[in-house]
């Protein structure tokens, strides 16, 4: 932490459109200031902010003893008081080792970005920070990472070899370009992820899923209802300010690094963008306080770390967004002023 009371560490994240492998490794660096096991279940500011424990780790049995004075009477031991016909309790120790399970979306509408970096990278850091936090701690680390066409499962071990074969999987997946699906097809795709989430993830399990949630449905919601039933799930969103507001720029030229297309800004355009963002963010927020699941907002100017400090209940020390000087970051090479890199939203 700084002088003036902001987390360092801007140098260890991504400022521009290439996934660095190394950068994802350095960020273990950071990993002390994101304490999953005292993360507090935040939900929308909508709700009034309300905050109370998540879940947590479990307790496995350890031993009996006898009963001491002061000992808690709802952990008698009743069969073993009976059979010897001395009071004894249970004891209990916190779980070791508890499953976290980290889901990454890596669809095309995650290639996007016009600030400091793509979102999929923005992903890959917020899985590479949960990751070093998790292993940290001790926990089992596992990961499903999709896009499109792809998906990978992998079963959750503990150490750092972990999660250097997660960000050797994240690079893999941000390397690979998909093309965009229809709305339909995105529907369809998270849908299915969220099946196979149900199908992989054990009771118990911390799950993080990163997203920008395109394809968010009611079947969806109905998977993750019945998953939430025996884990804790945090929702992680991860937008671009472009997709929140169109600049008053005429003429704009996007690209996903293939393809060119023209977009006319004019002010009409502008108001239908931004009441489309609009709806997705409130529609989403529907779903997450449905399932009474937090919802963590990220933009690509975003801290990470801030903000996943600030979305799981932590205290506030800083809440800057990356200095604007990188703002031309996620613009693709040798484009002019008025192209973005990105697909197409």
């Amino acid at each position: 932490m700084n002088g003036t009371g902001e987390f360092s560490g801007f140098e260890l994240f991504h400022h521009g459109p290439q996934a660095d492998t190394s950068k994802l490794t350095a960020l273990s660096q950071l990993a002390t200031r994101l304490p999953l096991r005292k993360q507090k279940k935040v939900l929308s500011a909508m709700s009034g902010g309300h905050a109370s424990a998540i879940r947590g780790r479990g307790l496995d049995y350890a031993e009996n003893r006898l009963y001491q004075a002061g000992d808690d009477i709802r952990a008698m031991d009743w069969r073993v008081t009976a059979r010897t016909g001395e009071a004894h309790i249970k004891v209990y120790q916190e779980e070791r080792e508890r499953p976290v399970l980290l889901v990454g979306d890596f669809r095309a509408s995650m290639n996007f970005g016009s600030r400091r970096t793509l979102k999929q990278l923005v992903c890959a850091e917020l899985l590479s920070l949960l990751g070093w936090a998790a292993v940290r701690e001790g926990d089992r680390l596992g990961a499903l990472l999709f896009s499109e066409t792809d998906e990978l499962d992998i079963r959750p071990r503990t150490g750092n070899r972990q999660v250097l074969q997660l960000i050797r999987s994240i690079t893999d997946f941000c390397d690979h370009d998909t093309p965009r699906a229809s709305q339909s097809d995105e529907q369809q795709r998270f849908y299915q992820l969220m099946l196979n989430l149900r199908r992989i993830a054990r009771p118990g399990t911390a799950i993080y899923i990163v997203s920008d949630w395109r394809g968010m449905s009611s079947d969806a919601e109905a998977q993750l209802f019945q998953l939430r039933r025996h884990c804790d799930i945090t929702a992680i969103q991860v937008h671009d300010p472009l997709e929140a507001e169109l600049p008053d720029m005429g003429l704009m030229t996007l690209t996903d690094g293939h393809q060119r297309s023209n977009l006319h800004t004019h002010r009409q355009q502008r108001q239908q963008h931004q009441q489309a963002f609009a709806e997705h963010q409130q529609a989403l927020h529907n779903h997450m306080m449905r399932l009474s699941t937090p919802l963590i907002s990220v933009c690509t100017t975003d801290h990470p770390l801030t903000r996943l400090r600030e979305g799981m209940g932590f205290s506030q020390n800083a809440s800057q967004p990356i200095n604007s000087g990188h703002s031309s970051a996620g613009r693709s090479p040798g484009s002019s002023d008025g192209s973005w890199k990105g697909g197409h939203n």
